[in-house]
């Protein structure tokens, strides 16, 4: 299990992504690849979206079993409204489209500030 408070600043899907480091021994590149890419992405909403300021905060959570990893990321911003389908003439905005597309289940809870979680069945090498 990872679970780390990452500030509210540009800094932070970097720090998040090298958090991450204990998971990539127990899933196979192609799959850690993937965490990363969508880990990045809702650590970059959390940041950029909530309008926290810089003494604001992003929650990182990684739980995983012999089935696959579970991520939520929480932050205390108001959340979002429809997820749109991004154009491809935009250079933002795909965050929550790749994780739609990427992982086998996500989903968003609010209650306790905003949680966008995802999940991903893979093989985990555990002990």
């Amino acid at each position: 299990m990872i679970e780390i408070r990452l500030p509210n600043d540009v800094s932070a899907p970097g720090a998040a992504r090298k958090a991450m480091g204990d998971l990539s021994a127990l899933v196979d590149d192609p799959v850690f690849d993937d965490i990363l890419l969508l880990v990045s992405e809702l650590v970059t909403n959390g940041v950029r979206h909530t309008g926290q300021g810089a003494s604001g905060w992003v929650d990182l959570a990684v739980r995983w079993t012999r089935g696959g990893v579970r991520v939520e990321v929480t932050d205390p911003g108001p959340g979002f409204g429809e997820v749109r389908e991004p154009t491809i003439y935009q250079e933002s905005g795909w965050g929550l489209f790749l994780v739609e597309q990427v992982s086998t289940r996500w989903g968003v809870d609010r209650s306790g500030g905003n949680t966008v979680w995802f999940e991903i069945d893979c093989p985990v090498r555990v002990a």
